[in-house]
């Protein structure tokens, strides 16, 4: 498959379906954090989501400014596709969320997941979220 056959361009109007697929993720992941303090859920699933939040909310924007969305979990590919007037307040620091999204679906326990991590990246997916929905209402 060809690099451009791994990318898709979508209806502008899309971005606003994937941020608000994104917004859904990000609650789950909040809802979430509470089972992990009482060791009740399965830990990976609340960075899953927020890295699934954050990878939406990022295609959004790839959307809302009719660019091509690569069609992949890395988040670091995601950002290096943003246009430069989109003016992110994070970098490629979201990409080690890439794990949660690959081979980390498929693996529990082997890494200690700790509650300050988990609220961490959730603050990390609210100030994505937040920026992609200023972005998306703007274009």
């Amino acid at each position: 498959m060809t690099p451009r056959q791994q990318e898709k361009l979508y209806e502008k109007s899309y971005a606003k379906e994937l941020v608000s697929i994104a917004q859904g993720d990000y609650e789950t992941a909040v809802y979430l954090l509470d089972g992990m303090k009482k060791s009740l859920i399965r830990s990976e699933n609340l960075f899953y989501l927020a890295q699934q939040s954050i990878e939406k909310s990022l295609k959004a924007v790839l959307c809302a400014w009719d660019r091509p969305i690569p069609m992949v979990h890395d988040l670091g590919i995601l950002v290096a596709k943003l246009p430069d007037a989109s003016n992110p307040q994070f970098g490629y620091e979201i990409s080690r969320l890439n794990e949660f999204a690959t081979t980390r679906r498929y693996e529990e326990g082997r890494m200690i997941l700790e509650i300050d991590e988990a609220e961490d990246t959730l603050i990390l997916a609210i100030l994505v979220l937040n920026w992609a929905l200023d972005q998306v209402s703007s274009r």
